[in-house]
């Protein structure tokens, strides 16, 4: 799959510019994970974008999150990166993460949250004002974006990151698609 043919796909999949944002933003994380790691850019990437892609469809049945988003995607996207979108809902789908792009992209869905959460809170209202150190500080505030699952963020220490570490990953990723994120 091409990467206009995935766009076109998340167009006719999901409609909430929100969410698209949110899609856009994990997709952004996963490439800068890849390339760090080092894994397959392309693949990590599309897994990003991708993995929402039902979210709308089975908003009232969770149960049915993720394992819709392969059964759309079967054919489109390797098995790896199938079963990743499968496991980042594990808790329903019964994919239990097993491979580093598993936990990236469950580690990834949650900090794209905590790294937005925290520019909205900022004087400026912007990415280029955040810090790894203010995200850090995010983080272990329980009050703060408390919809965000710190353990699923946790799952970077899978892929060999410190919490710090992986802060620096996301922040990066999204400063550099800052525009896109309107941040």
């Amino acid at each position: 799959m091409t990467h206009q043919e995935a766009h076109v796909l998340l167009q006719q999949h999901v409609e909430t510019r929100n969410l698209r944002k949110h899609m856009y933003a994990v997709a952004a994380i996963m490439r800068h994970l890849a390339n760090h790691l080092p894994a397959d850019p392309v693949v990590w990437e599309l897994t990003g974008l991708l993995h929402d892609i039902d979210f709308e469809e089975t908003r009232e049945n969770p149960a049915r999150h993720a394992v819709r988003s392969a059964e759309i995607l079967q054919g489109m996207l390797p098995e790896e990166a199938l079963h990743a979108i499968r496991a980042h809902n594990h808790e329903y789908s019964g994919t239990p993460p097993a491979t580093p792009l598993d936990y990236a992209l469950i580690a990834a869905d949650a900090m794209s949250g905590l790294v937005v959460a925290t520019a909205l809170v900022m004087p400026s209202r912007q990415l280029g004002e955040v810090r790894v150190d203010s995200i850090i500080k995010k983080y272990g505030d329980g009050s703060f974006a408390r919809t965000i699952d710190r353990g699923r963020i946790r799952q970077c220490e899978q892929l060999g990151l410190s919490l710090e570490e992986f802060s620096h990953h996301a922040l990066t990723a999204l400063q550099g698609i800052h525009q896109d994120l309107g941040l």
